[in-house]
């Protein structure tokens, strides 16, 4: 019987009860998100210094909230450093739209040679004292995308029906 009632606390625990969600603007039924937006711009100069390899990541504190761990500027230092050849990268910045919570977003992509170009992704921005910061999961994923674009192989490039035989 204690097992039952054990098991049975351990669930009422973990079950996840759905808050009310609040409707923000963009929403449907609900008017389109106004405010200030970065310019096109600021967006490039913000990625601009995301991936210069001559800045360390630490201190990258004013383009990204929040800013990188130890272990990650680590990592996103020794990326940019292996780069050079694909450095600087050539952003397209467009659909910049305003978001609730000081918060932006856009489509950025690449241009330029196979080892730069990159298909357009959104990211996220947001406004802290009046500067635009590029948020740090956007910041994570956009290097990780530059980072692997720079190692591919264009003989590596698979069918969206491959399978590999298990």
């Amino acid at each position: 019987m204690k097992a039952v009632v054990s098991a049975m606390l351990l669930a009422a625990s973990l079950t996840v009860v759905a808050a009310p969600a609040n409707a923000d603007c963009g929403d449907p039924d609900q008017p389109p998100c106004t405010g200030p937006v970065p310019t096109v711009d600021q967006v490039a100069a913000i990625m601009a210094e995301l991936t210069d390899p001559n800045r360390p990541a630490a201190s990258k504190t004013d383009i990204v909230s929040p800013g990188f761990s130890p272990d990650e500027a680590g990592t996103i230092d020794d990326h940019l450093n292996r780069m050079p050849a694909e450095l600087p990268l050539n952003f397209v910045v467009t659909d910049i739209e305003p978001a609730p919570n000081n918060l932006a977003g856009a489509t950025l992509a690449t241009t330029g040679s196979f080892h730069q170009v990159s298909a357009a992704k959104p990211i996220v921005l947001v406004t802290q004292g009046g500067h635009w910061l590029v948020t740090h999961d956007t910041a994570m994923t956009a290097l990780d995308a530059f980072w692997d674009n720079a190692n591919r192989s264009p003989g590596l490039v698979r069918s969206p029906y491959w399978h590999p035989i298990l």
